[in-house]
């Protein structure tokens, strides 16, 4: 997670706490999260699970991920993608 005195979260970060985020949801250690899977096709995963993960993203980077390129993302790498690319386009609000 970020902190004020390093507001821009590296892509290591970022995928540490989605995978973290994603074992929370689907109720699984997070070495069982393989980031490169399809999001719907990882155990447990639903479409509230979805909802829920990228809410929680946005909430701790303080970002708002555009809904449009939302239906882009496919695997949780695409997902720290976004967030990364989103985090930058929105520097200083982190």
């Amino acid at each position: 997670m970020s902190t004020p005195l390093d507001p821009q979260p590296t892509p290591e970060q970022i995928s540490e706490s989605v995978r973290t985020l994603l074992a929370d949801v689907l109720k699984r250690p997070p070495n069982e999260v393989d980031m490169s899977q399809r999001l719907t096709a990882l155990p447990g995963m639903d479409s509230l699970h979805l909802v829920q993960t990228v809410v929680t993203c946005e909430k701790q980077w303080n970002i708002q991920l555009d809904e449009e390129e939302l239906f882009d993302v496919r695997t949780g790498d695409d997902l720290c993608t976004l967030i990364r690319r989103t985090a930058n386009a929105q520097e200083g609000t982190l």
